[in-house]
């Protein structure tokens, strides 16, 4: 007899069904504020040059399952659209305890996963710190 059930890896592709506690939330805040630190240092300028929209900020924000690492620009150019603006560097996704989907946005505005299978805390701190695709363009 042939058993006709399809078998499919979840791993990955499973969602934690609820948001983060607010300890858990904090305890991933804390672990990225040394490296969100070396960014500002490295990446703001003390005397930007204002014909161009330039970085003024650097910080992390929780929605939902997701932790974004994003940057904050500024314009004073004539024609602005807006004073200033965010976007969106890097985005974690918590698929269980330690186990994250790391992703990046890409030039259409779609996150775009690094890799099938989930990081570590750890390991996406390392990607993060590496990878020129998640470093503040300052």
């Amino acid at each position: 007899m042939i058993n006709n059930r399809k078998h499919r890896h979840t791993l990955g592709n499973k969602s934690k069904s609820e948001p983060p506690s607010d300890n858990e939330k904090n305890e991933i805040s804390e672990f990225f504020k040394p490296i969100i630190e070396n960014f500002k240092l490295k990446s703001i300028k003390k005397n930007p040059n204002k014909k161009f929209n330039y970085l003024i900020d650097i910080y992390t924000k929780w929605n939902k399952n997701y932790f974004y690492i994003c940057e904050k620009y500024k314009s004073e150019m004539e024609n602005r659209i807006q004073d200033e603006f965010e976007v969106k560097i890097a985005r974690l996704k918590i698929i269980e305890k330690d186990q994250f989907e790391l992703s990046y946005l890409r030039y259409n505005d779609q996150w775009q996963r690094i890799f099938p299978m989930p990081f570590s805390l750890k390991n996406c701190a390392k990607m993060i710190t590496s990878n020129p695709i998640f470093q503040p363009i300052g």
